[in-house]
């Protein structure tokens, strides 16, 4: 484990499938003493430190980030970087070298770019965690690079930032979705099944997406939408009940009065003679 005034870099020396999807390179900790720095220095791949505690400076190009315990930077290959610890706070930090064609998707999926090289931990200590065991394991003396690998996809695991946005766009886009499919199919005999296979989502998904944008879930959206229609068919129509109950999706007449009155507080047969009588009530 870390301990004060230490220093250690491990390197691994054949590296997983080096042409991989992902490959570790590299990793480390130190406990930096005031003012320490490093560069300006160019990298051959990409690093990551991450701030265990204290204070420091990252530069890179004409932008200089002050960052604290929790937060990491990025140094990207071929660029040039310079990075200090703070003369009263100084910095601990572990680190990891790596590269491979899926880094892009990786680094974008963790908020991570060139524009945007900081990394602000929101994981409540996860990142931290799996960050130690990857640098801790290299302090075993049995261990194979598949093992490692494990540890640095667990790491980019907790360090993955859902985009808040875009996950409403989602909730949005599959409510509306199941909003319009109930509106298009109420009167045949859906289930909420039915609805999240046409939209290609299970059905746990859409309950959760659902409740939160309409503040209900979707059977009872479906229920009050087919009374809701049922009403109007009693308003315009001469239908009997039975034909108004299965015209609007439901199964038997007893299921549709019962739900009726438990909405409305009233007979399907009572609506109907009220919005009657209102009607020839206005007439006069």
């Amino acid at each position: 484990m870390i301990s004060e005034d230490q220093y250690t870099e491990y390197i691994i020396n054949s590296p997983l499938y080096v042409n991989s999807s992902l490959t570790l390179f590299l990793c480390g900790w130190e406990n930096c003493q005031p003012k320490h720095s490093f560069g300006p220095a160019i990298r051959a791949h990409y690093l990551f430190h991450y701030v265990l505690r204290g204070k420091g400076k990252f530069i890179v190009g004409d932008k200089c980030y002050n960052l604290s315990a929790n937060q990491g930077f990025l140094i990207y290959p071929g660029e040039s970087t310079y990075y200090e610890a703070d003369e009263d706070d100084p910095w601990d930090y572990c680190w990891f070298g790596f590269d491979g064609y899926e880094v892009k998707t990786i680094l974008e999926n963790c908020n991570l770019s060139k524009e945007n090289p900081i990394f602000t931990d929101q994981s409540e200590g996860s990142v931290k965690k799996e960050l130690m065991n990857l640098v801790n394991l290299f302090e075993q003396t049995q261990f194979n690079e598949y093992e490692a690998m494990g540890h640095l996809y667990l790491v980019f695991s907790k360090m993955h930032q859902k985009k808040k946005e875009q996950t409403k766009t989602f909730d949005k886009t599959y409510s509306d979705k199941a909003v319009d499919f109930i509106q298009h199919n109420y009167s045949y005999d859906i289930k909420i099944e039915d609805i999240a296979k046409n939209i290609g989502i299970d059905r746990t998904y859409l309950y959760k997406t659902f409740k939160k944008v309409h503040n209900q879930s979707p059977q009872l959206y479906l229920i009050n939408y087919r009374l809701h229609m049922a009403c109007k068919l009693l308003e315009s129509s001469n239908a009997s009940i039975t034909e108004v109950s299965y015209s609007c999706g439901f199964k038997n007449t007893p299921a549709f009065y019962k739900q009726f009155k438990q909405y409305y507080g009233t007979t399907p047969s009572e609506y109907r003679n009220r919005y009657i009588w209102k009607l020839g009530s206005k007439s006069k």
